[in-house]
Formats: structure tokens, sequence, C-alpha cells
């Protein structure tokens, strides 16, 4: 059932985890940019090759990493204020 969604909207999860790195990646700009390249990359190859099903995928946990970074950096802000 996921990876029909993801194929049909492979363009928008693609835009997304773009929107989504460059949000959560502010503090390095230089990891920022490289990350930006890569997924463009990535999402632009699945593209033009076909690749809808398998890059889908890829992008869809691209992007569960990327907001789970985000979401842990918030809880070891939280534990760091509990803390003190």
């Amino acid at each position: 059932m996921l990876y029909p969604m993801l194929v049909e909207h492979y363009v928008w999860f693609s835009l997304l985890l773009l929107g989504v790195t460059w949000f959560a990646r502010q503090k390095n700009p230089e990891t920022r940019q490289n990350l930006m390249y890569g997924y463009g990359m990535v999402a632009v190859l699945g593209f033009v090759l076909g690749f809808e099903w398998w890059v889908g995928g890829v992008i869809f946990g691209l992007l569960v990493l990327e907001a789970g970074r985000v979401f842990k950096g918030w809880l070891d802000k939280k534990e760091s204020q509990l803390k003190k």
C-alpha cells in the first residue's frame, strides 16, 4: 500500500526531502549543500532512468532519517533541560 503512494507522489516526496534537509541542516552549510546535491541527484536519476519504485523507497527512507535526526535533537535538548 505504501509503494503505490510513493510512486504516485514521487516528485513531492523528493521536494519534501530537500525542504526538510534545508531546515534540518542549517548549522553546517557545507554538509547541507552536499546532502542536497546528493539527494537531488538520486531523485533526478531515479526519475530519468525510470526507477521510481526503487528510488521512491530510498527517498522515503532518507526522509524518515532526516526527520528522525531532528526529533532526536529535540529530545536531547529536552533531556538536558530536565537534568538542569
